[in-house]
């Protein structure tokens, strides 16, 4: 004999769904013409909240130097899009990307963007390199509930966050 859910089961059924679908949000990068067209490469770090100052200082200039040892230890968690290899100017992260789970088991609260951006850049902390963009993990409550997508934009300049998330949140 099957036993029917109460009004109220169902309903903490469908807000537990709500929620955990809330925290999965997919990742937009798109180059601008410019860079789309050219060989760019383009890193996600999922970091958790110790490794934080190590990647905020980090010299991005060593960092895209071959070889380099921080960048070869965080390939297991890493996502690296590459443009200029595809017609598509835009990439994108889903909710399902196994990516995901490897920043879950490492507890990552920072996504770090950063880009392989041609030209010569000053190196300087956190963002204020134009090459690396600190921004909340995916699954942060610092992007609110309602925010399904996190788009961001790869400029010849710098990297542009095109979705915002809550003041106060770092």
């Amino acid at each position: 004999m099957k036993a029917a859910l109460s009004k109220g089961q169902v309903f903490g059924l469908l807000l537990v769904g709500l929620l955990a679908g809330a925290c999965s949000r997919v990742v937009n990068v798109t180059a601008t013409e410019g860079i789309c067209r050219k060989s760019v490469e383009v890193h996600l770090v999922g970091v958790n909240r110790f490794e934080k100052d190590l990647w905020d200082e980090k010299k991005m200039t060593d960092y895209w130097t071959p070889g380099d040892q921080l960048r070869r230890s965080a390939k297991e968690y890493t996502y690296v899009i590459r443009f200029g290899q595809e017609p598509s100017c835009k990439r994108t992260l889903g909710k399902k990307d196994p990516i995901r789970n490897k920043w879950k088991s490492r507890k990552a609260e920072y996504l770090f963007v950063l880009a392989d951006l041609p030209g010569v850049f000053d190196d300087m902390p956190g963002n204020a390199d134009a090459r690396r963009l600190r921004l909340p993990a995916v699954d942060s409550k610092c992007w609110g509930l309602r925010q399904s997508k996190i788009n961001i934009s790869i400029e010849a300049s710098n990297i542009v966050p095109l979705t915002i998330p809550k003041s106060r949140c770092d």
